[in-house]
């Protein structure tokens, strides 16, 4: 049986709370609706936003297309959303078009503050220490360096320098999430070997955390180096069937490096950032 919520006459047949992508949810929002109004076709939405001439712009959004403020006006007209509803779509297209990373954090937290349930979004636990590259680096200098109470050593020596009263609260939040806690020589040690992001996490959050350590990245290279650095850099033009296998011999390197590390028995002595980048300089044809 199909579910639909109803809110005056209008029947909004997906909760648009279930959504952090705005693309996704008209994708299936469209998918569902035109079940019961077989005139909410993608073409006859085309319609309904007043492009008759247009065809292809809802299918051009789904792809990625920029919504103007004009649009989003239009879109929020047709699925018939309320003004607390409008406001989360709104934020939607706001963090899915935001230009630079003091945007896209704003506009997530603005989501979070709107959501009748963030829970539902994100764990709270997970979103404090994914929300700052230093919590994981912690984590794993606690294992290359015997830390104490005094976090002076470390503010010495992590790149790049993080304010002392910052790693003293991303202990702090370690020591609350389980992830640290003192040994009997009074020195501060992970409890587990590595983290994973969770199945409470969505993509936006992991695209934050991508986003700082990518920024890493740029401050790695423009730094001199004190200790050995790799950098490579490849443009190159392949089929489609080679990008396939370039994209599996990527996907078995991780797990080898996965293996290595989780491997080594040897005590650690440094911490060490890896960012993989693998990405097209042309859209796709006909977009």
């Amino acid at each position: 049986m199909e579910k639909f919520v109803i809110l005056g006459n209008v029947e909004n047949y997906i909760d648009i709370y279930q959504f952090t992508h705005f693309r996704k949810y008209l994708e299936e929002y469209q998918a569902a609706r035109v079940q019961k109004d077989p005139e909410f076709t993608r073409t006859g939405i085309c319609n309904m936003l007043g492009l008759p001439k247009t065809r292809s712009y809802f299918a051009d959004v789904l792809r990625g297309k920029k919504v103007s403020p004009r649009m989003v006006a239009k879109f929020i007209e047709i699925l018939g959303l309320d003004r607390k509803a409008a406001k989360y779509f709104e934020t939607m297209v706001q963090l899915d078009q935001a230009k630079t990373d003091t945007a896209r954090k704003a506009a997530m937290d603005e989501l979070l503050a709107q959501h009748p349930n963030p829970q539902h979004i994100l764990n709270t636990d997970a979103y404090d220490y994914y929300n700052h590259w230093y919590n994981s680096a912690l984590f794993a200098i606690l294992d290359a360096m015997d830390v104490a109470d005094d976090l002076a050593p470390v503010q010495k020596r992590i790149f790049p320098k993080v304010p002392i009263g910052k790693l003293k609260d991303s202990l702090a939040l370690l020591e609350r999430l389980g992830l640290a806690r003192k040994n009997e020589e009074g020195f501060w040690k992970p409890t587990k070997e590595s983290i994973s992001s969770g199945p409470y996490n969505n993509a936006e959050l992991v695209k934050q955390y991508q986003l700082q350590c990518f920024e890493l990245s740029k401050q790695a290279l423009i730094t001199p180096p004190k200790q050995p650095t790799v950098m490579s850099t490849l443009t190159f033009s392949i089929s489609s069937e080679a990008y396939k296998k370039l994209e599996e011999e990527l996907q078995r390197f991780k797990a080898n490096a996965r293996r290595i590390i989780g491997e080594d028995k040897q005590k650690a002595d440094g911490v060490y950032q890896m960012n993989l980048h693998l990405f097209s300089n042309l859209d796709p044809e006909g977009k």
